[in-house]
């Protein structure tokens, strides 16, 4: 009875994937249908053109980003072919970094509990505290924009330009190694499961799929915004 059970949830498991990838889908739709209504009512572009025209910007920003917080490329999700998983990654995404700005905003005059030999002056503590809040709500902005504007067509742009990253993450099996001794430069195709050796850099697709991603963006939409001019 057991075996009997196992192999009747196979099927539905299989059925809610395919039905959780329909709605997700739907959802995408309605949120593209409606982004592109506003922009063509209170723009002068649809949201496509729109995209087109400024994406390379902002996948550049993206990029930047990506590299100085290495906290971003930990969300995988973020590049996955399956809508539902780019929604949840989406969302855990705004609740890391809204952490990150409540840790950043926490204690805004513990600077100036500085022993003697550490003087913090109390203007400078004042100082860097209101600005602190201005940038951070500015960041929160930033993100509440791209998350609600930027996300459904960095979706369907990354469909194309992230299948490299995406084989990076799934495991090809091999990664490039680079090392540098004085003038020489070895490079090495090693197994993924190897240590890489002391000295040497790890210069795969999989090292930054986040940012990598985002390049290719920059460089579609840019081959882009040309061609519609």
């Amino acid at each position: 009875m057991q075996g009997v059970n196992e192999s009747a949830a196979v099927p539905q498991k299989k059925e809610s994937r395919i039905k959780g990838l329909l709605i997700s889908l739907l959802v995408f739709a309605f949120w593209i249908w409606g982004l592109n209504w506003l922009f063509s009512h209170y723009t002068s572009h649809s949201y496509f053109t729109w995209y087109v025209k400024n994406g390379t910007l902002i996948s550049i920003a993206t990029a930047l980003f990506a590299v100085i917080w290495e906290g971003l490329e930990a969300h995988k999700g973020l590049l996955s072919w399956h809508p539902f998983n780019f929604l949840a990654s989406c969302l855990a995404l705004a609740a890391v970094f809204s952490q990150a700005i409540a840790v950043n905003l926490a204690g805004p005059l513990d600077g100036v509990k500085r022993s003697a030999d550490e003087p913090v002056f109390i203007l400078e503590a004042l100082w860097d505290s209101a600005f602190g809040i201005v940038m951070d709500l500015l960041m929160a902005l930033v993100l509440l924009g791209w998350l609600l504007v930027i996300a459904p067509l960095f979706y369907l742009l990354t469909l194309f330009t992230g299948a490299p990253a995406r084989r990076e993450i799934r495991d090809t099996g091999r990664r490039l190694i680079v090392k540098t001794e004085g003038f020489n430069t070895i490079i090495t195709d090693q197994p993924s499961s190897a240590e890489i050796p002391q000295g040497a850099i790890d210069v795969s697709f999989g090292a930054h799929p986040f940012a990598l991603t985002n390049a290719l963006n920059a460089a579609v939409l840019f081959l882009a915004s040309m061609m519609i001019k």
